[in-house]
Parts: structure tokens; C-alpha cells; sequence
């Protein structure tokens, strides 16, 4: 195996774990590691388009932490949008920076489950570039990620099922 594919999959174990955070706090800070894998991943990999979304993306992540602003949200979907214009050659070069703004809104403005449903949107999105580079450990990472985000959304609206019939029971 060589050196950009197995970052691709120490990137997937990062995520994997990150996902089944239930504090959004240690959701973000995992995603932070994570990025910084997938980056070098992409990088071994000579996709400078993937890489300027990771770039962007630990931006993103280490922002949403301290802010929830739409000014710094709207800055870093425009600097998504310009770098898609400027850098991309193709399709399929786009999709890394369409998931970096579905992701750049759902990290800034919400939480709990409506944040991981965003997640899981830019995740597709990452899913479908990956298969057709055919990053194996990104495609991995996407398709586990998908999984272990749908299974902390399941896990997530049972908790608030079994909250709401306590409530209605008191």
C-alpha cells in the first residue's frame, strides 16, 4: 500500500471515530484531525482542488468551534465559490468545494441532528468525487462516514423519542 492511501485510511479511521461523538465540541475537534489526513491524502495524491477544501475546511471547523457568524460562514462559502471557478477543470473537481459549502452552513448555524443531516449531504457529495478518483481509503471514509452518521442521527432520535415520553408521561 502506498504512503497517500494509507493516510487515506488513517483520514477514515479519524472520521469514524469523530462521527460516533455525541458532543458536538468532540465532533468538531475529531473532524480537525481528520482533515488534516484527508489534506495529506489528497496531496500524495496530486488533487489540488481536493486539497484547497481540505484547507478550507479546517477553517471552517476550527471557526465553527468559537462562532456561529454568518459573516465568517458567508466569507468561506465565497472563498469556496472562487476557488471552485478558479482551480476546477472538471466536474467532479467541483464536488469537494459544493460539499465545503453545504458543510460551511451546516456547521455555523446548527446543531444536534440538523447538523449531522448536513454532514451526511457533504458527505455524499465527497463520496461521489472519491469513487471517481478512486481514493480507496476516501471512498471508505465517505461510505463509513455516511453509515456512522445515519447510525448517530437513529441513536440521536431515540434519545429524543425516549425524552418525549417521559415528558408525557410526568
Amino acid at each position: 500500500m502506498d504512503l497517500a492511501q494509507m493516510a487515506g485510511w488513517f483520514a477514515a479511521g479519524a472520521a469514524i471515530i469523530a462521527m460516533l461523538q455525541k458532543s458536538d465540541l468532540r465532533l468538531k475537534q475529531g473532524l480537525i484531525i481528520h482533515t488534516v489526513l484527508y489534506g495529506i491524502h489528497f496531496a500524495l495524491l496530486g488533487l489540488p482542488t481536493a486539497v484547497i477544501s481540505c484547507v478550507i475546511a479546517l477553517a471552517r471547523i476550527s471557526l465553527s468551534i468559537y462562532t456561529r457568524s454568518l459573516l465568517c460562514a458567508a466569507v468561506l462559502i465565497i472563498i469556496s465559490v472562487a476557488t471552485a471557478l478558479a482551480v476546477s477543470r472538471s466536474t467532479v473537481e467541483i464536488l469537494p468545494l459544493a460539499a465545503s459549502v453545504v458543510l460551511t452552513l451546516s456547521l455555523f448555524r446548527f446543531d444536534g441532528i440538523k447538523l449531522r443531516l448536513g454532514l451526511l449531504a457533504g458527505s455524499v457529495l465527497w463520496l461521489i468525487h472519491n469513487i471517481y478518483v478512486q481514493s480507496w481509503g476516501g471512498i471508505c471514509l465517505e461510505a463509513c462516514f455516511c453509515l456512522s452518521t445515519l447510525w448517530g442521527l437513529w441513536t440521536m432520535v431515540q434519545e429524543q423519542n425516549k425524552n418525549s415520553k417521559k415528558e408525557v408521561c410526568l
